[in-house]
């Protein structure tokens, strides 16, 4: 076997067809010199002998990698074709803040030197839910619902909200939507020294908004 390697490997050298360039797919998030340290250590041998699946498994093995595809032109290149997981918000856990994905997968430690703007999550199982909750927030589309800091599930039930100003916000268990409506309607009506002065706003009933200032 080692014998027909080498043969291979001789006649490959001889013309020239041994692994020389591969080639990256733009990357969001991953680091490409963790893909050239995998990658690397196979240039120059014979396009014909170079592992593609296991090198496939350990870029998977990185962070952020949700697939991966390699390809050769079977002369001296490899494609790399990497899918990244798209984080939708950080969740808490362990008094540590962690990207994660639509998946609910948890990715990594959050980077706080990034100016990123997402949602931190805290909560049992806020994770399985997060997603449900986003798609409320994306089909309001209000500015107002752009200062959410942070969301609380709450007993596995229903939500509390945080927002950059430090209101906290109750939500009812069964109308999240028209929760945070009436509470953009609430909003458009006080002046901002009123806002300035508000503690939570209790929107659990829907009929009527309970007020608690500072």
């Amino acid at each position: 076997k080692n014998r027909f390697k080498d043969l291979i490997q001789e006649i490959s050298k001889k013309f020239n067809y041994q692994f020389k360039i591969y080639e990256v797919n733009t990357l969001l998030k991953l680091n490409k010199k963790e893909i050239s340290i995998i990658i690397n250590k196979y240039l120059d041998q014979s396009i014909f002998l170079i592992p593609l699946n296991e090198i496939s498994q350990s870029i998977h093995q990185l962070k952020w990698v949700k697939n991966v595809n390699l390809s050769t032109n079977l002369k001296n290149k490899i494609k790399v074709q990497i899918y990244e997981y798209k984080p939708i918000g950080l969740f808490s856990f362990n008094n540590q803040i962690f990207y994660f994905s639509e998946e609910g997968k948890i990715i990594e430690k959050y980077n706080k030197n990034i100016n990123e703007k997402f949602i931190v999550f805290y909560g049992n199982k806020v994770l399985e839910k997060s997603k449900y909750f986003l798609k409320i927030l994306d089909k309001i589309k209000h500015t107002e619902l752009s200062n959410i800091k942070e969301a609380y599930y709450i007993n596995e039930r229903r939500w509390n909200i945080k927002l950059t100003n430090g209101i906290i916000v109750y939500l009812s268990e069964k109308n999240i939507e028209t929760s945070l409506r009436n509470y953009i309607k609430l909003i458009d009506k006080l002046k901002e020294s009123k806002i300035n002065s508000i503690k939570s706003i209790d929107l659990r009933n829907n009929e009527k908004a309970i007020i608690s200032f500072k």
